[in-house]
């Protein structure tokens, strides 16, 4: 199930372009020697701001070659999203007059958002120490980390899944299995955040994990049965290391930030990771 979300926000974050905004419900009336031009910006994000330039074909929107030029209004640049915003056109000043199957196109250029830069601790239940530091806004770049206090554990033995160890001195000593376990847990990853709604970011990121599991291996002497030494076996049928993918949503609330989304480890091992932290400009 945790694969199918990171997939999912993988796909929104690709998808981000699609839907950022759309130019809807352009109409225009005459107003003596002017054109009065009516037109939506619509998008899901608030906050952004936009380049407008509006073009004018006569031959049935098969070209748009007359760029407006001399007009009042909602053109140019800084112009917000909403509804019902008018562009006065000044014709005659642009061009001798305008006939046959008269049509105008809004293009809208989003201008780059202002960054800002935020600090969250990050982690998961098999790995509570953790941060991640980066910037919002547009698509912008984060650095995470995280780790567990067994995260450097060492092992003497590899552990099979018929309970033996593959590689024991049997002719010597003898082994019972402990009742401890030990998780080690760390991992490295840098990706990219962008905005997906007003009050949401999306992040994505790979780099390098370890998630392994340890058993407990309690070694007694034949001779007299007495414990000689504790020790470490690995389980490679739970552990894995190597490509570690993330994704989730950061969500700011005013200055604070919240976190959750997901990770896997070569495509195991999915876990989820949550956050909470400060942007600052």
């Amino acid at each position: 199930m945790l694969k199918k979300v990171v997939l999912f926000i993988f796909i929104c974050f690709l998808s981000l372009n699609l839907f950022s905004q759309s130019i809807k419900n352009i109409n225009w009336v005459k107003d003596s020697t002017k054109i009065v031009l009516y037109y939506d910006i619509v998008s899901l994000i608030k906050g952004s701001t936009y380049n407008v330039e509006v073009f004018c074909s006569t031959d049935g929107a098969e070209t748009y070659s007359i760029p407006l030029k001399s007009c009042m209004g909602e053109i140019g640049s800084d112009i917000k999203i909403g509804k019902k915003k008018s562009v006065v056109w000044d014709v005659f000043k642009d061009v001798g007059g305008i006939a046959g199957n008269v049509s105008f196109k809004v293009v809208a250029t989003k201008n780059p958002r202002k960054r800002d830069y935020f600090v969250s601790y990050n982690g998961t239940l098999e790995a509570p120490i953790g941060i991640q530091v980066g910037m919002l806004g547009g698509v912008s770049p984060y650095l995470s980390f995280k780790m567990n206090s067994d995260f450097n554990s060492k092992y003497t033995y590899t552990y099979d899944k018929n309970s033996l160890i593959l590689d024991y001195p049997y002719n010597t000593i003898y082994f019972i299995y402990g009742d401890k376990v030990k998780k080690p847990r760390y991992s490295f990853t840098a990706g990219a955040t962008a905005q997906l709604f007003n009050k949401a970011f999306v992040y994505m990121g790979a780099g390098y994990g370890k998630s392994l599991l340890l058993w407990e291996v309690n070694e007694y002497n034949y001779a007299d049965d007495q414990l000689k030494e504790v020790n470490w076996a690995i389980n490679n049928d739970w552990s894995c290391k190597g490509l570690e993918l993330e994704g989730g949503l950061i969500m700011p609330i005013k200055d604070l930030i919240i976190s959750a989304g997901g990770t896997v480890v070569n495509f195991r091992r999915p876990t989820l990771t949550f956050g909470v932290g400060y942007k600052f400009n």
